[in-house]
């Protein structure tokens, strides 16, 4: 029987993902990835953090070696485009540095990732803008920082990426302006309340924030709002990622915004998978098509497409775009659906919030933690929203996990907790968050 020869275009964490879990599941397939840069596998999301200092290099953050995927028998061919897809023909057209070359394949997987998107503002192209997106973006942003400061930043968009660079820049003394449309940070994962709390801490570490601040032009070196005009040094757009889904189209795939693919992650072709920043994932609560740009989702997604694409029949599970970053030593955490978006969606919302701290408040250096649970008018959780310097990465991940499986406020009312003053609370946040929201709809249904 002949070797299945399967062609993984892109190598981020989607694309290598696949690759390997097809290896670990098939040990005579040949498995080819195609990567635009000279780049493996690396970690997007710590490139802030290389930029802050926290994490010593860029080299620290690379995920697998050229020899791994020698090891694995896995052809990786970089500084290679791929030019188009002839589903016909079953073959892709890939283009280096010398040649155009024809790869044939039995089974395809589109893991073609995102790129940043750039508003239409006039003189935006002028300003030569920086964005962050890889590791060159972000060599990039290294080599123009100013040593002591002297650079002043514009940052436009306030989202996970934004934030984060605005607070590495400020960690290396730039003086930072962080510019957003809406009125509050984050406001994709956090609802206006917990957007202030998270504007308040930016601001303590010298960001000046901006807020329902629409960019009319950039002029000489100056952002306009309004009645307001900032003068930069440099200018960073961080206002989103748009699904790279132009091989796609070209193919003939269905897609719009994003490629379409059903649960087992295949696309209007049998025989051409996607994963990733490039499709739309199904959001749980609201059953609608959305983007889902998270290394975690991707990750899943890759293995799903693996399994698939061998004879599996296994379904990606929706998604609750779950969430967590990290602003100077605040942990901003977030799954669901913020109580904005769920009454948008006519949910019947409401939403209880409780701020205690993280352990036992006797306890030295305990710091305080805010929890935010939004829920429907039968208690049944969709969302919930978490801000502090400790323990924040397991209660979302908890939260997450009862949301995903269509719990209610009774349920965490009903969990067992465990309990030590050095780093746990003997009444539980979450628990009394919910203890509260269930008060709340008591007093409505006696009403």
């Amino acid at each position: 029987m002949a070797k299945p020869k399967i062609v993984i275009i892109g190598g981020g964490a989607a694309g290598t993902t696949c690759a390997f879990e097809l290896r670990k599941l098939d040990k005579e397939a040949e498995i080819t990835i195609v990567e635009k840069t000279g780049n493996a596998e690396y970690c997007p999301c710590a490139l802030p953090y290389v930029l802050a200092g926290e994490i010593k290099s860029f080299d620290d953050i690379f995920i697998f070696q050229k020899s791994d995927y020698e090891n694995n028998n896995i052809r990786l061919l970089l500084n290679t485009t791929v030019v188009s897809i002839d589903k016909k023909g079953k073959k892709i057209n890939c283009r280096d540095s010398k040649k155009t070359t024809a790869l044939a394949y039995d089974k395809l997987v589109l893991a073609a990732g995102s790129a940043p998107k750039f508003p239409p503002i006039p003189g935006l192209e002028k300003a030569i803008p920086l964005a962050l997106k890889t590791i060159d973006d972000a060599k990039r942003i290294s080599q123009n920082a100013s040593p002591g400061g002297k650079n002043r930043a514009v940052v436009v968009g306030a989202g996970l990426v934004g934030l984060e660079l605005a607070a590495a820049l400020s960690k290396r003394g730039e003086k930072v302006s962080l510019i957003e449309a809406r009125d509050r940070l984050l406001p994709a994962v956090l609802d206006k309340d917990m957007g202030e709390q998270a504007g308040r801490y930016a601001e303590s570490l010298g960001i000046e924030t901006y807020l329902n601040a629409g960019i009319e032009k950039i002029d000489k070196n100056k952002v306009c709002f309004g009645q307001n005009s900032l003068p930069f040094d440099k200018l960073y757009i961080c206002a989103g990622m748009k699904a790279s889904a132009g091989l796609a189209k070209q193919a003939g795939l269905d897609c719009g915004e994003a490629v379409e693919v059903n649960r087992r992650m295949q696309t209007s072709d049998k025989d051409i998978y996607a994963c990733g920043d490039c499709v739309f994932s199904q959001e749980l609560n609201t059953g609608e098509k959305v983007l889902s740009q998270l290394g975690t989702v991707a990750v899943r997604q890759g293995k799903t497409a693996a399994r698939n694409l061998l004879g599996g029949k296994e379904t990606a599970p929706p998604v609750l775009n779950t969430t967590i970053t990290k602003v100077g030593e605040l942990f901003i955490g977030s799954a669901g659906l913020t109580l904005e978006r769920a009454r948008q969606k006519n949910l019947r919302a409401m939403a209880s919030k409780y701020t205690t701290q993280a352990r036992s408040e006797y306890y030295p250096s305990s710091s305080p933690i805010t929890v935010k649970l939004v829920f429907d008018q039968k208690g049944k959780l969709l969302g919930g929203q978490i801000i502090g310097k400790e323990e924040v990465a397991g209660r979302i991940d908890l939260l997450s996990l009862a949301i995903g499986k269509g719990m209610n406020l009774d349920d965490l009312i009903e969990m067992e907790t465990c309990y030590n003053p050095a780093s746990a609370p003997i009444n539980e946040p979450l628990t009394v968050a919910a203890e509260i929201g269930k008060k709340k709809l008591n007093t409505i249904k006696n009403e």
